[in-house]
């Protein structure tokens, strides 16, 4: 079976919006995964299909860019692809598009197969490898390498982990997760424009653990570089670097 792109509609709704009337970065990438999870299943290998034979589908890196925040009540397209294979590693690409086919943002992404009993991590079955991947669109760069690792942080929050922050894989969800980063900056910072983020989900945390979030510049003062990390075992749980327009800090302190 040859795989196919696939594109959902959404319309931003109040609750999903900052105090700019914009959607927020993860409602986007909420509204990504929707498409994904859409996509796949009309491939017959979405989440579902893989619970039945006791796997799921873990996003293990996504980097996004974003040109333009649609704005409440805007209707978007999310066009989504797979876009390429390593070993185990499944690329997964988005595009974002206004009503009118405005490029809005886009995004590449890196999937993994986990054993939801053994909660590790598994060869891609076959099942997953018969699906030929046909990208309906040209690839983007896929999201390898390592990020700079924050050396001295400036900012740091507690997120005690709670019922709603837990998704259908009995963990915290992604979107929480980069909750949580861009959440650990100062309120200067996030009045800023975010221009993108690069976000690498390393280790689980479920219900009643506490995650220490850490936050600090990079190699410029329009970039940040994150860390979460496990209260209990001092695991690394997630790595991230966003990049901020200053020029939107600038027309806000006129």
């Amino acid at each position: 079976m040859k795989s196919y792109a696939g594109a959902t509609q959404f319309q931003i709704r109040s609750n999903e919006i900052d105090y700019r009337g914009q959607a927020t970065l993860p409602a986007l990438v909420g509204y990504m995964q929707e498409a994904a999870w859409e996509n796949t299943r009309n491939l017959g290998i979405s989440m579902y299909d893989l619970l039945e034979r006791g796997l799921t589908w873990v996003l293990q890196r996504i980097r996004v860019e974003l040109f333009r925040y649609p704005k409440h009540g805007e209707s978007i397209t999310v066009e989504t692809w797979a876009s390429g294979r390593e070993r185990v590693f499944l690329h997964r690409d988005f595009r974002i598009y206004s009503a009118e086919r405005e490029l809005l943002g886009q995004a590449t992404s890196v999937w993994l197969v986990m054993d939801v009993v053994k909660r590790q991590l598994v060869s891609v079955p076959d099942f997953i490898m018969e699906v030929e991947i046909v990208p309906g669109q040209e690839a983007l760069p896929f999201a390898k390498g390592k990020l700079p690792q924050l050396q001295e942080p400036q900012y740091e929050q507690q997120m005690p982990v709670r019922w709603h922050d837990i998704d259908l894989n009995r963990h915290v969800t992604n979107t929480r997760y980069l909750q949580w980063t861009l959440d650990t900056l100062p309120t200067k910072v996030l009045e800023q424009q975010l221009k993108g983020v690069d976000i690498i989900f390393r280790a689980e945390s479920v219900l009643g653990d506490t995650v220490i979030a850490t936050a600090g510049t990079g190699d410029s003062e329009n970039i940040y570089l994150h860390k979460l990390t496990s209260q209990q075992t001092g695991i690394e749980l997630v790595q991230a670097r966003t990049v901020w327009n200053m020029l939107e800090r600038l027309e806000l302190e006129k």
